[in-house]
């Protein structure tokens, strides 16, 4: 199932982004949190597919988290969008050294929100297909190595049993 987590600490912009998704994306988990302390343990106990974290998220800072979660995590890569209500030149440097898919200030419209999350969305599924044309290949590599010593070893049969 594909998740999406949202981390944010104003309730009211929490409910707002949950019922934004639970109404647009059907058969999504929407998974929630306040802190980002529960956002850090909601991303290593589900690996959300797509995570939206606000910059301040009280005395923790949004970027500071995904920064410090990504230093340590190396087979886990989610989609990530950042919300602010701060232009913060700092913080918008931060989501570029960490690939962040959209960078979106608050307010912004629910329209600017879903387009972000469905350009998450297909870059998502852009890597997964990658990675499964690229394991096709290796299956298809080694099919045909063990296809070739197979003939081989039909070979030496034959000339064994001359």
């Amino acid at each position: 199932m594909f998740k999406i987590l949202i981390v944010d600490d104003d309730i009211e912009v929490l409910r707002s982004l949950g019922n934004t998704f639970t109404t647009t994306l059907k058969g999504y988990l929407i998974l929630t949190a306040t802190t980002a302390n529960q956002g850090l343990n909601l991303i290593k106990e589900q690996k959300p597919d797509i995570i939206i974290m606000d910059v301040r998220l009280g005395p923790a800072s949004g970027m500071d988290l995904l920064e410090d979660y990504s230093n340590y995590i190396q087979d886990y890569h989610p989609r990530l969008i950042v919300i602010t209500a701060y232009d913060d030149e700092e913080a918008k440097k931060k989501a570029e050294k960490l690939h962040v898919d959209a960078f979106l200030l608050k307010p912004f419209s629910k329209e600017n929100l879903l387009s972000a999350a469905f350009s998450s969305i297909e870059k998502y599924f852009e890597a997964e297909l990658r990675s499964v044309r690229f394991a096709a290949q290796a299956f298809r590599a080694q099919a045909e190595a063990v296809q070739r010593v197979n003939e081989e070893l039909k070979e030496k049969f034959r000339e064994t049993q001359e």
